[in-house]
């Protein structure tokens, strides 16, 4: 049976108490988008993630990096502390965060460095760094050696991640309806 938002609230709260890093990011971006009927609150949405990611929550580095990129939720825009939480993401294995320093670096000219972080993601299996490689290989930056153990590696990560028993278990939830 789904919980109703206030349960949600109440479980979330409670392990915020007990510093869950995932429990505070969670509820921060339920404040600043104002979900679960909480009022939009975006410093409060900041600092909770600011704990979370100090606690080591890759997700809210991610976010923290994505609002300090775009200048989003009441933080400038700041190119350099959008990186540093991008890198700290990436590091906990967070493969957006990853691609997203590829593509910094190649909005700033550095290909090498670009295919480095893409050829990373790629190997976890992101199809967007798996397509960005093939520009790269198009356009000449990239050895057809180097592809090649790409596209194995992330075709090998793909596939680990497909399971006919959680393929069996969306198919029931469709059937049902839950």
């Amino acid at each position: 049976m789904a919980e109703s938002d206030e349960e949600v609230l109440a479980r979330g709260f409670k392990r915020i108490e007990l510093n869950d890093p995932d429990a505070m990011s969670t509820i921060a971006m339920a404040y600043g988008h104002g979900r679960l009927g909480l009022p939009m609150d975006q410093a409060k949405c900041i600092d909770l993630l600011r704990q979370s990611a100090d606690l080591g929550c890759s997700t809210a580095q991610f976010q923290l990096g994505i609002f300090h990129y775009n200048g989003n939720m009441g933080l400038q825009r700041n190119e350099e502390e959008a990186l540093k939480y991008y890198k700290k993401a990436a590091e906990g294995g967070y493969l957006v965060s990853r691609h997203n320093l590829g593509s910094t670096a190649a909005g700033h000219g550095d290909f090498v460095a670009a295919m480095r972080h893409w050829r990373l993601a790629a190997s976890g299996g992101l199809k967007i760094s798996m397509e960005n490689l093939i520009v790269c290989f198009e356009d000449g930056l990239l050895f057809h050696g180097d592809l090649s153990k790409t596209l194995q590696v992330f075709y090998h990560s793909r596939a680990e991640m497909k399971s006919e028993d959680r393929d069996r278990y969306i198919e029931h939830l469709k059937e049902t309806g839950e």
